[in-house]
């Protein structure tokens, strides 16, 4: 969806340079545009639904500076749903991002730990850097972007409890940590 998002501004920029007929400046734009697609030839794991979900995470994570470290040994295919898998990744992996660009930026850091075991879990511990205050009431954690409760982390709490499984968050000396347990139903 960002994607199409994107290229439709692109779309339109070009446009507006063809209606100037200004053919250096398109190429140059063409040209600026191009370089900021990233290379895909990182690979993080076999399973290509958390392999694109990492890709686009530590493709944002570069852009911006901040340190994505990944230790992933998912097969192709997983002890649980991907239905599952990637809403939580991404949860888990947007909070993380937001919190890094919050946090100064010599200690920015994100890392990623996930692996199957014993052919019926799924573990998944994130781990970022922040700088600030997290506010927290009886394990609720309140949205840092706006009035009232986040959204992310119960999203991926109820995905763990619907699945048997389990998730604690924690936070720190500036560090926060996710830890999730999905298990195969």
């Amino acid at each position: 969806r960002q994607a199409r998002h994107d290229t439709r501004h692109h779309f339109n920029q070009l446009s507006a340079l063809a209606e100037e007929g200004d053919l250096a400046k398109i190429r140059e734009y063409l040209n600026k545009a191009a370089r900021r697609i990233p290379s895909l030839d990182m690979s993080f794991c076999e399973n290509r639904a958390a392999d694109s979900v990492l890709g686009y995470y530590c493709t944002l994570a570069k852009r911006e500076g901040i340190p994505f470290h990944v230790q992933i040994d998912l097969p192709e295919r997983l002890p649980v749903d991907e239905v599952d898998l990637c809403p939580v990744l991404s949860n888990l992996l947007e909070n993380a991002l937001e919190a890094s660009l919050r946090t100064a930026s010599a200690r920015r850091q994100m890392k990623v730990t996930a692996y199957s075991h014993a052919d019926r879990l799924l573990l998944i511990e994130v781990k970022n850097t922040f700088d600030g205050e997290i506010k927290e009431k009886e394990g609720v954690f309140r949205s840092s972007k706006r009035n009232g409760n986040g959204i992310g982390i119960q999203s991926v709490r109820h995905i763990a409890e619907k699945s048997g499984g389990a998730s604690t968050f924690a936070f720190q000396n500036g560090t926060f940590t996710a830890k999730v347990m999905l298990r195969r139903q």
